[in-house]
C-alpha cells in the first residue's frame, strides 16, 4: 500500500482502462453469445467466421484479424461489434469499488480520462447509465475501424494526455492487461496494474507494472490518503 500511495502522491491525472477496472463488459459468458451474433452478420456477407477467427474469445483480436485478412469487411465487423459493446455496456456489472475510486479522484481534483480498446460509444453508454459522466474529463476509445491503433499503440494515451494537457510523468494509468502496462511504459506514464483474477499479479509485474493492486478500493484509498498528506 505504501508503494501505491507514493506513486499516487507523485502524480495527478488518471488514465483509466474500462473493461476490467470499471466494469465487466462481457461478464457472464457473453463473449460466446456476441461471437454467435457476429457470425450471423458475417454469414449474411458470405463470410465464414471460422476461416478468420480462431475462437480465442478475444473479440478485439477479431478486428485485428479482419484488418489483416479481410480489410474490406472490417467496417462491417466494427459496426456490429460497436452495437454489441453498447448493448453490453448498458447491463455490465460495475467492478467492485470502481465507482468509489472514480468519485475519490473527482473529489480530490484528479481528472480522469477513460482510455479503452472498446468503442467510445460503449464507454459513454456505461457512464450515462450509472450517472458518472460528469466525473470524467474525457473518453478515448477505439478509433473506428483502426484496430492497429489500439493499445499498446501509443495513440490512445497520447490523445488522453492532450485532453488533460498533462505530461506523461504526471499521470498514472490503471489497467488490467499487459497492453496497458506496455503502453504506459512506452509513453512515460506510471503503470498501475489491476490484478482482477488469481495469478495476474505476476503477469502484470512482468509486463512493467510499477505497482499492482488487487482491488479498486486500494486505489480509492490511496487517492484519499495522498490528498490528506
Amino acid at each position: 500500500m505504501r508503494r501505491l500511495i507514493d506513486v499516487v502522491a507523485r502524480t495527478g491525472p488518471v488514465l483509466l482502462d474500462f473493461d476490467g477496472p470499471v466494469c465487466g463488459l462481457f461478464a457472464g459468458g457473453r463473449v460466446a453469445t456476441v461471437a454467435a451474433r457476429l457470425r450471423d452478420v458475417l454469414a449474411a456477407h458470405g463470410v465464414d467466421l471460422g476461416t478468420i477467427w480462431n475462437n480465442d474469445q478475444d473479440l478485439l483480436n477479431l478486428l485485428q484479424r479482419f484488418q489483416r485478412f479481410a480489410p474490406d469487411l472490417l467496417p462491417v465487423v466494427e459496426n456490429a461489434l460497436v452495437h454489441e459493446e453498447v448493448t453490453a455496456a448498458k447491463v455490465a456489472p460495475p467492478t467492485t469499488h470502481a465507482h468509489e475510486a472514480i468519485r475519490a479522484c473527482h473529489a480530490n481534483g484528479r481528472p480522469i480520462v477513460i482510455v479503452s480498446n472498446n468503442a467510445p460509444q460503449a464507454v459513454r453508454a456505461y457512464l450515462d447509465q450509472h450517472e458518472l459522466s460528469h466525473l470524467i474529463r474525457g473518453v478515448v476509445g477505439r478509433a473506428h475501424a483502426r484496430p492497429d491503433l489500439m493499445k499498446p499503440h501509443p495513440d490512445p494515451v497520447r490523445r488522453a494526455l492532450a485532453m488533460l494537457g498533462a505530461r506523461p510523468d504526471e499521470c498514472v494509468l490503471v489497467g488490467d492487461s499487459d497492453t496497458d502496462m506496455q503502453v504506459a511504459r512506452a509513453t512515460g506514464v506510471h503503470p498501475v496494474g489491476f490484478a482482477n483474477r488469481p495469478g495476474k499479479r505476476t503477469q502484470l509485474e512482468r509486463a512493467g507494472a510499477e505497482v499492482v493492486i488487487d482491488s479498486m478500493a486500494a486505489f480509492a484509498a490511496a487517492v484519499s490518503t495522498s490528498a490528506g498528506s
